[in-house]
């Protein structure tokens, strides 16, 4: 899938509803094999969505808003990661869907992991720094 997202770029972007649900499920794998595959994946998807024009956050927040709440570890660095990545996409306005997955950032706060409430700490303050900049 790799190759085939590299050489197809864009043309991966309608397809990416499937693609994230497919790097959910290998984000929880702890075979180093497929741990190496897949962030390959997940790198270069993150890369291919943040310079797409098409990508289509509406469509993408329900199956965000389901992920949300999982307890894996590994899994929720893979959300926090995504989350980050399109927060820094400017065309995309993530502060408009943050009722849809705030919740969800909270609960990860009580993970033991310590990295993992580093990383959510991270993204709420970024999230608080936008809210207080925009315009009232």
């Amino acid at each position: 899938l790799y190759n085939v997202a590299k050489v197809a770029r864009s043309n991966c972007v309608p397809h990416f509803n499937d693609i994230f649900e497919a790097l959910f499920k290998l984000s929880a794998d702890t075979d180093l094999g497929v741990q190496n595959g897949f962030q390959l994946l997940d790198r270069l998807m993150k890369d291919i969505v943040a310079e797409s024009e098409e990508f289509d956050i509406r469509a993408f927040m329900p199956l965000l808003r389901r992920r949300i709440f999982v307890t894996n570890s590994y899994t929720r660095q893979f959300l926090i990661g995504w989350i980050a990545v399109l927060d820094s996409v400017p065309d995309i306005d993530m502060l408009e869907h943050l009722p849809d997955f705030f919740d969800g950032l909270f609960h990860m706060l009580s993970d033991l992991n310590k990295e993992i409430r580093q990383q959510v700490y991270a993204v709420l303050y970024d999230f608080l720094q936008e809210i207080k900049q925009a315009p009232a």
